[in-house]
């Protein structure tokens, strides 16, 4: 995995939300420029909608829960209507920019990953929603700390 540079990396907190806190109900939706080739990390309470275009290339994430800890989850829109890019083509991008999405929210929530280092051996799961099997499928990337 390549470093990403923290210059094409932009972050920007909404809500309620601030730099050290809530772990809970902190929500994260990755976008990214085609053009430019910046990540934009949203870090808030809800997902935000006003930065999703018709293509659907966000990632979105949460904190959840778990019996030890928190578990990173989210998902993906593989399948998209009204476009000739395949399923499988998609799920291929998807699949192999994960690991940019990931370092690109451990860059731009670093503050939380530094007041809580615990964090960072938290699972992450990626859910590829597509009505095709083939391309529905829950993939475990790692810990989120493989990313920094």
């Amino acid at each position: 995995m390549s470093e990403l540079s923290p210059n094409r990396i932009f972050a920007q907190y909404r809500d309620k939300i601030q730099p050290y806190q809530p772990v809970p109900g902190r929500k994260y939706t990755i976008t990214h420029s085609d053009t430019t080739g910046q990540l934009f990390v949203f870090i808030a309470g809800e997902y935000v909608e006003d930065q999703i275009n018709e293509m659907r290339q966000e990632v979105r994430l949460e904190w959840q829960k778990a019996k030890r800890g928190y578990v990173l989850s989210g998902s993906v829109q593989v399948d998209i209507n009204g476009y000739e890019l395949s399923s499988k083509m998609r799920s291929e991008a998807f699949y192999s920019e994960m690991p940019n999405a990931l370092q690109a929210l451990r860059q731009a929530d670093r503050f939380l990953f530094e007041r809580y280092p615990v964090l960072d051996s938290a699972p992450v799961f990626i859910q590829f929603v597509s009505d095709n099997p083939s391309y529905g499928k829950t993939y475990d990337f790692g810990t989120i700390g493989t990313y920094k």
